[in-house]
């Protein structure tokens, strides 16, 4: 339901943590994303050093920017299990890259597993109803991924319900709702992301999906163009410009024709 590759960037990010080395660990996660040969090194002889969490966590970033898609999820949950164990502060966002990096690697599965461990706070980790928002609609976006729309839309009216003023899980229950033929309850969603974000290209995508979906394509088209104008260069934008390539042209009253016109009727 969003640009999976984006989120590379994520999966490659510091969390927000208090390694027992932090100087180290953020060399280590610097180098990553510079040279990950060289941090792969690093981290590898950091973590039989016994760096702990941060060292499996940098190892996780390095395989990552790598390539090595197996090894970086292996990484990652022994991180997030080591998390665990320790009971620190890591956890919840440990899991949480954990997910991103599985998406990315193509391995919803997995990212579903690392998400149910994330929420369960298994760490006792508190989380801000924010927070567990956030964490529920990216849930619902891998089961969507897995083809569970039921436990998605769940997932999203928890979420909606944690955090009114969220505005994307609106949006992704409006998607999946007016993907499922149930265009009533995706045209209240939709009303409650265009409140919050009344500029948002995802959301005039959306109010253009939904306009075809029940036959104004007038309307489509005016959300449509009004997304690919406020998207420029974004996912939405080139959604809604592919979108508008494929409604047919309104054709000329006349035809056009290579010959001139008679001066006067035949």
């Amino acid at each position: 339901m969003k640009p999976w590759p984006a989120l590379l960037l994520l999966a490659a990010a510091p969390v927000q943590a208090a390694p027992s080395d932090p100087t180290r660990y953020a060399a280590c996660i610097q180098l990553a994303g510079k040279d990950p040969a060289r941090a792969l090194q690093m981290a590898h002889g950091w973590r039989l050093e016994g760096g702990g969490v941060a060292a499996r966590h940098c190892l996780a970033v390095a395989q990552m920017r790598a390539g090595h898609h197996g090894a970086a999820l292996q990484s990652y949950e022994a991180a997030g299990l080591a998390s665990e164990a320790a009971r620190d502060s890591q956890t919840v966002p440990l899991w949480r890259q954990a997910a991103e990096a599985a998406m990315i690697a193509g391995r919803p599965a997995d990212a579903l597993r690392f998400l149910d461990h994330a929420l369960a706070r298994a760490a006792g980790s508190e989380l801000s109803p924010r927070a567990e928002a956030d964490l529920l609609a990216l849930r619902a976006e891998v089961q969507v991924e897995l083809g569970r729309p039921a436990p998605a839309l769940a997932d999203l009216a928890r979420a909606t319900s944690l955090s009114p003023d969220f505005f994307m899980a609106w949006l992704l229950k409006a998607t999946l709702a007016r993907r499922g033929g149930d265009l009533a309850t995706a045209e209240a969603a939709l009303v409650k992301a265009a409140d919050l974000a009344p500029q948002s290209p995802d959301v005039e995508l959306e109010a253009g999906n939904l306009a075809a979906a029940k036959g104004n394509m007038t309307l489509a088209r005016q959300a449509w163009e009004a997304a690919a104008a406020d998207g420029l260069g974004t996912p939405a934008g080139q959604a809604a410009s592919a979108a508008l390539g494929r409604i047919a042209p309104v054709l000329p009253e006349k035809p056009l024709t290579g010959e001139r016109m008679p001066a006067t009727p035949r």
